[in-house]
């Protein structure tokens, strides 16, 4: 549902300041014109949309996604990806009810644009109270001035107006949301019988010649070898490198040093706490304790503490204060101790066990140090030479002159669509393998391993089906399993009939040998142990007490519908349910409502877009 429409007017803001990503339209009907003023990258109606606004927010938007997936984002992966049509799109439909707001004469006052900026605590000072020094740096950190920033709030309140206006008259679809819990809430138990190729009479003859030909004919995808690209390739990996790199062992020694949490693990106890609030009040519950007449959880229990409430895990002496590291540290065992004196107050403490600390001596740790220090070195020297390597490349030089001047090896490989295995398992590499040009080096490609590649297309051998002399074995297996199958579900299906001629389903089991299996009652979105997806989509398409068949794998499964539990709508316990289906399904019944009017509101408006003019702004996006 395209719940962005009216919400986003108050995030947009929040954009700006948190660079939280946001998901909008992928696309919408525009066309394209030159007539824009050179300022503009889009029109919509008489209000426009300039290239500040169009960079602010592509800017907004990969910050956003560099945060979200831990890893820049080039402008080519952007707009691959479709983010720069994202952004074109919120801000087109933003634009169209900037239009429509214009149209209805709707305008938002001073007091209230205040009242937006004064609430947004990023702009508040340390005192909790709106700060204008603190406000007017952190519109200048994303390239804002108050003036744009108070206009754009105008605009989103205006925007919001209209959105409440039109999805006020939306009504609640009761009979609808319900008919939606029905259906999805609907329980069902089943008993089955599996029979295996173990269950047939007779056993599987031979194919002749004309089976297995019937079985190649029928499934020609199966046998075709798809388009196959026979590459050349020079690429290194810090795995790679980082075996032939020397690391000083002062290096060792300092990473060692500055880890020495790491490889020193200190002594934790796993303790409780009960805090009390006088010394007297402490006092009298350890002498409780000390005398058995109450238990440590009972006298939690008394003070309304439950078990997380007292629980503090496993803790170092450095975590507690000292007046209860000395008491709790003290214990030569676990136990109890208190009352001690905290910054929390007076305190009894139960430890439940003592974890003893480890020391990792540096030569056992020095492999590990070594391992890692060489990783960073190599992955440093990789991106230190990749400029390097781009200007050989550009130069002209062959894979086989980067392999002989560089750390770069040499290496050969066929990679298909489907390829797994080695460099072609690498998204990057693989996509460069399938776009690349036949005989031309591409740039270099980044690994997610950290290292680089190029790559030369040496051939592409189109998709061919093979010959049935070369996959007679891979045929006649096949023909084997779909004919198990097949005689398998002519076995059952007059196992079927017989059921329903009166043969009780258990009965049937014990005629067989057969287990007879049960479960449920289960929801159709539910896992039904034994049983795979298609025995339960084709169970829920059953009556009461109906008999049915469906393939599991290489065995059949005979089944019946033992029981049907519809959702209870007067349970107590299903309320909430209720009330949340019904709140959904309206909202989103409201975002497509809000939808169809954007729309309606930017066809009638004309929208008019530069693409010229967008690639230019896209070109000077860093």
């Amino acid at each position: 549902m395209l719940d962005f429409l009216r919400a986003k007017h108050s995030r947009m803001l929040v954009w700006a300041l948190l660079v939280l990503l946001v998901i909008g339209l992928a696309g919408f009907g525009i066309t394209s014109s030159g007539a824009l003023r050179s300022t503009e990258i889009a029109r919509v109606g008489d209000t426009e949309i300039s290239e500040t606004e169009y960079t602010r927010a592509m800017q907004q938007e990969m910050r956003a996604l560099t945060q979200r997936l831990g890893r820049g984002l080039t402008m080519a992966e952007a707009r691959q990806y479709g983010v720069d049509n994202m952004v074109l799109s919120r801000l087109v439909n933003d634009a169209a009810l900037d239009e429509e707001a214009g149209r209805l004469g709707i305008s938002v006052g001073d007091e209230t644009v205040a009242r937006q900026v004064m609430d947004v605590q990023a702009f508040q000072g340390p005192d909790g109270r709106f700060n204008r020094e603190t406000y007017v740096n952190t519109l200048g950190n994303v390239g804002l001035r108050p003036a744009e920033f108070e206009e754009q709030i105008r605009g989103e309140v205006s925007r919001d107006m209209i959105a409440s206006a039109v999805q006020s008259a939306v009504a609640a679809p009761t009979a609808t949301a319900r008919a939606m819990l029905g259906y999805v809430g609907e329980q069902r138990a089943f008993s089955w019988v599996r029979l295996g190729p173990e269950a047939l009479t007779e056993p599987l003859p031979e194919p002749d010649d004309a089976a297995i030909q019937a079985e190649y004919d029928a499934h020609p995808d199966a046998y075709t070898v798809p388009e196959t690209r026979r590459l050349t390739y020079a690429a290194i990996s810090p795995e790679e490198l980082a075996e032939t790199l020397e690391v000083p062992e002062s290096d060792l020694r300092a990473m060692y040093e500055a880890e020495a949490e790491r490889f020193n693990t200190p002594e934790t106890r796993l303790i409780e706490r009960i805090g009390f609030g006088t010394e007297e009040e402490a006092a009298a519950a350890m002498a409780r304790l000390d005398g058995g007449e109450v238990g440590f959880d009972a006298l939690a229990t008394e003070r309304g503490l439950s078990a997380q409430d007292i629980d503090l895990g496993a803790v170092p002496a450095s975590r507690l204060a000292p007046e209860a590291r000395e008491a709790v540290f003290g214990l030569a065992e676990p136990g109890l101790v208190g009352p001690v004196p905290t910054p929390l107050g007076p305190s009894i403490y139960r430890v439940n066990a003592i974890l003893s600390g480890s020391t990792t001596p540096f030569e056992e740790a020095r492999q590990d140090l070594r391992r890692e220090r060489a990783l960073k070195l190599a992955t440093d020297e990789i991106a230190n030479e990749s400029a390097h390597l781009e200007d050989l490349i550009a130069g002209g030089a062959t894979l086989e002159e980067l392999a002989e001047e560089t750390n770069l090896e040499l290496g050969k490989l066929a990679v298909t669509a489907s390829s797994s295995e080695g460099l072609a398992a690498d998204q990057a590499f693989r996509d460069a393998a399938l776009q690349g040009e036949t005989g031309i080096e591409t740039d270099l490609v980044q690994l997610a391993s950290g290292g680089i590649a190029s790559i030369r297309v040496d051939a592409v051998e189109p998709p061919r089906l093979q010959t049935l002399d070369e996959v007679r074995d891979q045929v006649v297996t096949a023909w084997r399993a779909a004919e198990t199958t097949r005689r398998l579900e002519a076995l059952a299906s007059g196992y079927a009939e017989e059921i329903r001629g009166g043969l009780a389903l258990d009965a049937l089991a014990t005629r067989l040998g057969a287990t007879l299996q049960s479960g449920g009652p289960v929801a159709r979105s539910a896992q039904l142990p034994g049983a795979g997806p298609a025995f339960l989509a084709a169970g829920f398409a059953e009556e009461a007490n109906a008999v049915f068949e469906t393939p599991d794998g290489d065995d059949v499964l005979l089944g019946s519908v033992t029981e049907i539990v519809p959702f209870d709508f007067t349970a107590e316990a299903n309320g909430d349910i209720v009330a949340n289906a019904e709140s959904q399904l309206r909202g989103q019944v409201a975002d497509d409502v809000l939808t169809l009017y954007t729309n309606a509101v930017r066809d009638a408006a004309g929208v008019s877009v530069s693409p010229a003019q967008i690639d230019a702004v896209l070109s000077r996006i860093p």
